[in-house]
C-alpha cells in the first residue's frame, strides 16, 4: 500500500490463540448441529424429537408440573377419541388449561405424540432391564412374571402404542421411527427368549421375529382388555398369556 509516496505493509493478521480457534470450532460444529424441528436422533431414543417450549429460558417446578399434567391427560383423550380424532381444546379443556397454555409447551398435537413416544421408549426400554433380569433361574412363574411387567408398562403408556399406528398414517417419518423402536424392542426380547429357550435358535433366526410377535400379542390384549372392557380379571389374563410365552420357550 503506498501512502504519502511511501510504501506502507499491511500487517500481519495475528494467529488465532488455541481458545480463539476453539471457539470457532464449536461455533462451526454448532451451526451443523440439526435443531429439534429436523428432529436429530440421539443415541437411545425413539428416534424422534419433537419440539418443546416453555414460558421462560428456564424450566422451573411449575412449567415441569403443567408440562406432565399435559401428557398424562394426552394419554387418557388419546385414547378415548384417538389421534385424528383429537383436538388441542379437548386435551386443553380434560387438563383444565387454556389452549394459549397448551401451545406454551406444544407447538402442536404432533410435538405432544412424539415426546409421549420418548416416554413410552424410556418405559419400555426399563421393561426389558427388568425382564432380562428373569433370565437367570428361568422357570415357567418367569413367563408369568414376564407378562406382568410388560402389562404394568402398558397400563402407564400403551396409548402411545395404540395411537402411533393410527399417526403414522400419512406421516413417513413417524412411520419409519416407530417401526425402528419396534423391531430394535422385538428384537431385544427375542434375544432373551432365545436364551432361556429348551431348544436353541438356529444362528440365521432374527430374534425380532418372535420377540416381536410376543410383545404385538400382549399390546393388542392388553388393549381389549383395558380399553375396549373385556371382562376378564388381570390373573386370568396373565396366566392366558404366560402360557403361551411359555409355550414358545418350550416349544422344539
Amino acid at each position: 500500500m503506498v501512502e504519502g509516496g511511501r510504501s506502507k505493509k499491511t500487517p500481519k493478521a495475528k494467529p488465532a490463540s488455541p481458545g480463539g480457534r476453539k471457539a470457532v470450532a464449536k461455533r462451526q460444529v454448532a451451526k451443523r448441529q440439526p435443531t429439534k424441528r429436523q428432529s436429530a436422533k440421539p443415541k437411545g431414543s425413539f428416534g424422534l424429537r419433537g419440539e418443546t417450549r416453555g414460558p421462560a429460558p428456564t424450566v422451573g417446578p411449575r412449567a415441569q408440573r403443567t408440562t406432565a399434567l399435559l401428557m398424562d391427560t394426552a394419554r387418557d383423550v388419546f385414547l378415548a377419541k384417538g389421534y385424528f380424532g383429537l383436538r388441542i381444546d379437548d386435551i386443553a379443556d380434560a387438563a383444565g388449561v387454556s389452549r394459549a397454555s397448551f401451545y406454551t409447551y406444544f407447538p402442536s398435537k404432533r410435538d405432544l405424540l412424539l415426546a409421549l413416544g420418548q416416554q413410552t421408549f424410556d418405559a419400555t426400554d426399563q421393561a426389558l432391564d427388568d425382564i432380562d433380569a428373569l433370565a437367570e433361574g428361568w422357570s415357567r412363574e418367569s413367563a408369568y412374571e414376564l407378562v406382568r411387567i410388560y402389562l404394568r408398562m402398558l397400563d402407564d403408556h400403551g396409548a402411545f402404542i395404540l395411537v402411533w399406528s393410527q399417526a403414522t398414517y400419512g406421516d413417513e417419518e413417524l412411520a419409519v421411527a416407530g417401526v425402528r423402536a419396534r423391531l430394535a424392542t422385538g428384537r431385544r426380547l427375542g434375544r432373551l427368549l432365545q436364551r432361556v429357550r429348551a431348544h436353541p435358535a438356529s444362528s440365521e433366526d432374527d430374534p425380532a421375529r418372535v420377540g416381536l410377535a410376543v410383545l404385538v400379542m400382549i399390546d393388542r390384549y392388553w388393549s381389549y382388555w383395558r380399553v375396549n372392557g373385556f371382562p376378564f380379571s388381570e390373573e386370568q389374563v396373565v396366566e392366558t398369556l404366560g402360557d403361551i410365552v411359555a409355550a414358545i420357550i418350550e416349544a422344539d
